[in-house]
């Protein structure tokens, strides 16, 4: 078996600022390789590496899920049209690269000469939240998945059930949480502070947990599987969610206003306390390094990019109308529009239609470009993608809450939020469906930052109401054949010659009949 041999890519501003060394510094065998601490941490960098650049492999269910009154050339996938799924071409073959490292490490740190109990507890536990998270992911966007044993066996893989997926997500968060430490005591191979949050922590392992589960009981629901008791899933949900939100996973907490969590997102070497986890920002990756966050760059417009005028917000990838966000914060002392939209209160009219203009993320990445007129070219936001924050734990929570019928918690935890935002709290006039609530707040609240609306629509059985073009018309059957699932990638059945690797992975019934 071969390993995957890496460009030597310095990832410097990593090692400076963040302390998470995402590449390894040369390609090395198998035979040499975890010898020393150093060695294996050629390993626990690879991991990182495949962490960080994955996520494409679930653009697709994004950009399906995204709010969006516009798009430039999304609109049949997003209708759900299957032949334009299928040629969007999402591939988990980096999630399976990055599941192989963290199994590669797991079968050979025994071979570390001199490792301490909490050396190996950081490296050990790195691999083990790289497993859970990407487990994780497979089993959203994907459903069946392939589960592997180890970094060794070379045996055909079937499909593994959602559940199953899911399971093997949770044991592995697990280990990472017992053996974690909080983020603010991760060290690093030099003994060096580890602050990027990219790193495996108890903190972030545990919302992990806390995502599983609820993702465990939600899914339990939406495909009537008995089998799964889904209001055990959603206490289990509930109780690390607390431990979180309570400080026994790390000391997190939420910033004051809207406006100083958009400062703190727009600054990727700020200390956002509200911050869990997160996919770093590394501008020295490339001549052209991007965010993570594509779903912020598929909103980006004037005036974060400052090489375009106020008439180019027409041409945003995907674009959202005023009165949409007014809809959206029908209180109008709600301070995330004036902080999450740039000058909401004028007017930004392009060929007769008035839109909400995206500043949640401020600033902007340019490069040096002699042929343009400004002299630079933008890049990109200067943004890390912040996957996890404490706000999306506490509405976590206030949906299980709901779901199990713990009102009290979930109001509590839903005007929690409200009052950040200077939001007239729950039930506000007009409101009464507690379940709803707790799904717009999250809408209100992530706009803009990440891809968690399709998911949330999943959890809350509302891929009827709140999907368009064939979701509504979805047949039991369909949603049973893997529909608001991502077909299974070509590549984990034929080669690129089209010659077939694993026969023993078969495509799921609703995408086969348009394959």
């Amino acid at each position: 078996m071969k390993r995957y041999i890496l460009p030597a890519l310095a990832l410097s501003l990593l090692a400076s600022s963040c302390n998470l060394d995402l590449m390894p510094e040369n390609a090395i065998t198998y035979t040499n390789a975890f010898a020393t601490e150093a060695e294996l941490n050629t390993t626990t960098a690879t991991i990182h590496f495949y962490m960080n650049n994955c996520m494409n492999a679930f653009t697709p269910l994004a950009k399906i899920g995204l709010l969006a009154d516009e798009t430039q050339d999304d609109n049949q996938l997003r209708e759900g049209n299957p032949r334009s799924i299928i040629e969007a071409a999402a591939d988990w073959e980096w999630v399976y690269k990055m599941i192989f490292e963290a199994n590669l490490l797991l079968d050979n740190i025994g071979r570390t000469k001199g490792l301490s109990e909490d050396r190996y507890a950081f490296h050990a536990g790195q691999a083990h939240f790289a497993l859970g998270f990407g487990y994780f992911m497979l089993s959203r966007a994907y459903g069946q998945a392939v589960v592997t044993d180890n970094s060794k066996d070379t045996k055909l893989y079937e499909l593994s059930t959602q559940q199953r997926v899911i399971d093997a997500a949770i044991e592995h968060a697990q280990k990472a949480f017992d053996l974690l430490p909080t983020y603010d005591k991760l060290r690093t191979t030099s003994g060096s502070v580890a602050t990027s949050k990219q790193y495996g922590s108890k903190g972030n392992a545990a919302t992990l947990l806390a995502h599983l589960y609820a993702w465990k009981g939600s899914m339990a629901e939406l495909y009537g599987d008995s089998s799964v008791d889904a209001t055990a899933a959603y206490r289990k949900s509930i109780e690390y969610a607390t431990k979180v939100i309570n400080g026994e996973a790390g000391n997190y907490s939420l910033v004051s206003t809207p406006e100083e969590l958009c400062t703190l997102l727009s600054d990727p070497e700020a200390a956002n306390p509200e911050e869990i986890f997160s996919l770093v920002y590394d501008k020295l990756r490339s001549d052209e390094p991007t965010s993570k966050n594509e779903v912020a760059s598929f909103y980006l417009t004037w005036p974060i990019n400052s090489t375009l005028t106020e008439g180019d917000i027409a041409q945003a990838s995907f674009r959202l109308k005023k009165s949409t966000i007014e809809a959206l914060y029908p209180d109008a002392d709600d301070m995330r529009r004036t902080a999450f939209f740039y000058k909401f209160d004028e007017d930004h009219t392009v060929a007769d239609v008035s839109y909400a203009v995206p500043y949640k993320f401020r600033k902007g990445f340019y490069i040096e470009d002699n042929t343009a007129e400004s002299g630079k070219r933008f890049v990109s936001i200067n943004a890390n993608y912040v996957y996890w924050r404490l706000a999306d734990v506490y509405l976590l929570r206030a949906e299980c809450a709901e779901k199990i019928g713990d009102h009290a918690t979930a109001t509590a935890d839903l005007n929690k939020i409200r009052a950040r935002a200077g939001a007239t709290a729950y039930p506000a006039p007009g409101e009464s469906d507690l379940k709803k609530a707790i799904f717009r707040e999250r809408e209100r609240e992530f706009i803009l930052e990440n891809d968690s609306r399709y998911y949330d629509i999943l959890r809350n059985g509302y891929y009827k109401t709140e999907l368009k073009g064939k979701f509504p018309t979805l047949t039991t059957a369909d949603i049973a054949g893997g529909a608001l699932s991502l077909p299974i990638p070509t590549s984990a059945q034929r080669d690129k010659f089209g010659k077939v690797i694993n026969g023993r992975i078969l495509q799921r019934p609703y995408w086969f009949r348009y394959m």
